[in-house]
């Protein structure tokens, strides 16, 4: 029989992002309703963060807690709400889901460490917001279903076979075109993974997924519309967001 994992006790923070020091904490609900959301000065900066236990956010227990669908959505939301309402008021970079630190002291000694990195991305993201861009192929509808023959089935099966071998030919072109226009309108952009039918929420096939960071947001909007103008005929392009910027933060920032 395996032993129990040993888990910590008492409690630790759960940092949900970084802003500038002068920020104020947002009033919403904290992943832990028992404690209440506050701004960690330390410098120029401020960690957004709120009490958590360590029993239930120590990263031995995290696999079990993670793996409980209801905890998961319930802690992902209240971080979300957090990061949305702090992202209203002020410039944010957002740190992953479960950043938790034992103690104020560690808490503290991140934001003194990463302190210049930190303000110097502040100012980065002062004024703009990330948004996202997604692309959907229209799917024809199938005439192979709707064949009276098998001959006419044969050729239907052929027609849709050519037509997924076009779309996955053209695809970085269509990649590199959209992303180039979106990309002329912003200030940053990437070109993010793909996501499934589970994910997306769309029966079509995604064929783009991009995130920008944007300070012009009608002038983005006028070159996604253009964009959408252009390719009426083949292509559903979505506009998401804003977002906090998780997109365009230096990866070893928000790191516990």
């Amino acid at each position: 029989m395996s032993a129990e994992p040993i888990r910590e006790t008492g409690t630790g923070w759960y940092l949900y992002g970084v802003v500038p020091a002068s920020a104020a904490a947002p009033p919403t609900v904290a992943v832990d309703p028992r404690h209440e959301v506050v701004a960690i000065v330390e410098g120029g900066v401020a960690g957004v963060a709120s009490r958590v236990s360590l029993d239930e956010f120590d990263e031995r227990a995290l696999p079990e807690r993670l793996a409980d669908p209801d905890w998961l959505e319930q802690k992902i939301r209240a971080h979300e709400a957090v990061l949305d309402a702090v992202l209203a008021e002020t410039p944010v970079i957002p740190c992953r889901f479960c950043t938790v630190y034992r103690d104020e002291s560690h808490l503290r000694h991140f934001l003194a460490e990463q302190g210049d990195s930190l303000a110097a991305s502040l100012t980065r993201l002062d004024g703009r917001v990330e948004l996202g861009v997604k692309a959907f192929q229209r799917q024809p509808s199938s005439q192979a279903s709707q064949a009276v023959s098998g001959r006419a089935y044969l050729e239907a099966r052929r027609d849709e076979q050519r037509a997924h071998e076009e779309l996955v030919r053209t695809r970085g072109q269509i990649v590199s075109q959209l992303h180039g226009s979106l990309l002329a309108a912003a200030e940053a952009g990437v070109v993010l993974d793909l996501q499934s039918h589970d994910v997306s929420g769309h029966d079509d096939e995604m064929v783009f997924n991009g995130a920008y960071l944007v300070d012009d947001r009608s002038r983005f909007e006028a070159a996604l519309a253009a964009l959408a103008r252009d390719r009426s005929g083949n292509l559903d392009l979505e506009l998401t967001g804003p977002w906090p910027p998780y997109n365009f933060v230096p990866e070893q920032l928000g790191r516990a």
